[in-house]
């Protein structure tokens, strides 16, 4: 059973400072960036000791899911600021000032940072990424995301999904198109992040031409997985907006449960960006997460 973390990762409380201080003149590019490596160098062995199986950059300099593809791409731009779901967080909503985008060029060393060892990257998927500006997700994903792929050096892409399960099943078709679009590069997954996936299963979310599929079982019940899931899971079993720990005894207790259920192949993930916690839960969650891949059920370990 693996283990890994999508997503944006918080900030340290210094290097958070260190950004504040750079935004009113108060400190150097130079001494920000040092702050970023140490942050990067942090994560990094947090990741190692806790024996996650790939290595993430916690996406530190990303302001939110998109805005770093934003600016790297015509016809395409940062929009108003628009609340993320029911968080207190906000983010500049993907707008569209063409209907041909193109990414200029792959995101540099500063947006997917080279890490020691097997490593994902996470993305948008091409329905969040298109959401609202008029284009269609086989457009943005054709000529920003695929440029995107190709230049990367991956064991696995995970494409985060906020909002698919809110917008309903309908969508799925839209996706699908899109997402065959991005074949012929890295092992692709979709997580469907903070929310009821039940709907968007039922209706064949299993059947899309990826690798990997991600659940929110926060919001998910394990039921609602059918039997027999033939592809890897991503299950979030880590609740990335709350400071409370999981037990990794209980998370291996679940796990029999989707196991039983006849789920072949189970990778532990939170179910979301663990931005929305402190930096040292964060770290406590990574811990938790990596106990979990050996641990055992309560009734086992009895």
């Amino acid at each position: 059973m693996q283990a890994f973390a999508p997503g944006i990762y918080p900030r340290s409380e210094a290097l958070v400072q260190a950004t504040r201080d750079l935004d009113r003149g108060r400190t150097s590019e130079e001494a920000v960036d040092e702050r970023f490596r140490r942050d990067l160098d942090e994560l990094v062995r947090v990741e190692q000791e806790a024996g996650l199986d790939l290595l993430a950059d916690g996406m530190l300099r990303w302001q939110d899911l998109f805005r770093p593809l934003l600016e790297e791409s015509d016809g395409l731009a940062p929009g108003p600021l628009t609340r993320f779901l029911d968080t207190n967080s906000f983010y500049r909503a993907p707008t569209a000032t063409s209907a041909e985008p193109r990414l200029r060029a792959p995101l540099d060393e500063r947006y997917v940072t080279p890490l020691p060892g097997p490593r994902l990257v996470t993305l948008p998927s091409p329905y969040a990424l298109s959401r609202g500006t008029g284009l269609t997700a086989t457009a943005v994903a054709t000529a920003v995301l695929k440029p995107q792929l190709d230049a990367l050096d991956a064991d696995l892409v995970v494409l985060s999904e906020p909002f698919l399960a809110r917008d309903g099943a309908a969508g799925l078709g839209e996706l699908g198109e899109a997402l065959t679009a991005l074949e012929g590069g890295p092992r692709l997954a979709l997580q469907i992040t903070f929310g009821d996936a039940r709907e968007l299963l039922e209706a064949g979310l299993g059947d899309l031409p990826v690798a990997a599929i991600g659940i929110d079982f926060y919001a998910t019940r394990a039921t609602d997985v059918p039997d027999g899931f033939s592809k890897l899971l991503l299950a979030g079993v880590v609740d990335a907006r709350s400071s409370a720990l999981e037990e990794p005894q209980e998370i291996a207790e679940f796990v029999e449960r989707l196991r039983a259920r006849g789920v072949a192949e189970v990778a532990l993930v939170p179910n979301g960006d663990l931005q929305y916690v402190s930096e040292r839960i964060a770290r406590e969650k990574l811990a938790h997460l990596g106990a979990s891949r050996t641990a055992r059920p309560k009734e086992s370990a009895a």
